[in-house]
């Protein structure tokens, strides 16, 4: 990369910058998805709790002194990619008491209305994008310090 003309290193950072409009674009996509979830998945635990009424969440739903922590169903892993930016994935692990995996879920019994099962899965694919929308972040802070280093790089030139 040394040898490279100052026409072909201002080509590569329009490149950069184009790719990186396309991430921006993508991000923004990706908050205002993540918002919306998270928005939807709170409006179905509110009609959740008035369809059931206000003793609905109650003593035996809450934590007490008799407490038992439990592990999360879903966990973040980090891997680099093969240009070493960090990349996190979603793993989703399976309800085992074993492993002390329970489904929080589970405390409001075997009948739970639609909206709680529906404000669950809005939950999860915000998590989801949560997750897509900090890889794209990582992407673009790497991006960003790749154009830094040739626009300097131009500058001598």
């Amino acid at each position: 990369m040394e040898d490279i003309g100052k026409d072909d290193l201002c080509a590569l950072l329009d490149k950069l910058l184009l790719s990186s409009l396309e991430l921006i674009e993508q991000d923004v996509r990706l908050s205002q998805e993540t918002n919306r979830l998270i928005a939807d998945g709170k409006l179905d635990l509110a009609h959740t709790r008035f369809t059931k009424g206000p003793n609905a969440v109650s003593v035996v739903q809450l934590p007490t002194e008799d407490y038992n922590p439990f592990r999360a169903l879903s966990t973040v892993a980090v891997s680099p990619d093969n240009q070493g930016v960090p990349q996190l994935t979603l793993e989703r692990h399976a309800v085992q008491a074993s492993e002390e995996r329970i489904d929080p879920a589970s405390w409001f019994g075997i009948l739970r209305p639609p909206t709680l099962n529906s404000a669950r899965d809005k939950f999860a694919r915000s998590l989801d994008a949560i997750v897509e929308r900090a890889n794209v972040r990582a992407t673009l802070g790497s991006y960003l310090n790749v154009f830094a280093i040739l626009n300097k790089r131009k500058s001598v030139q």
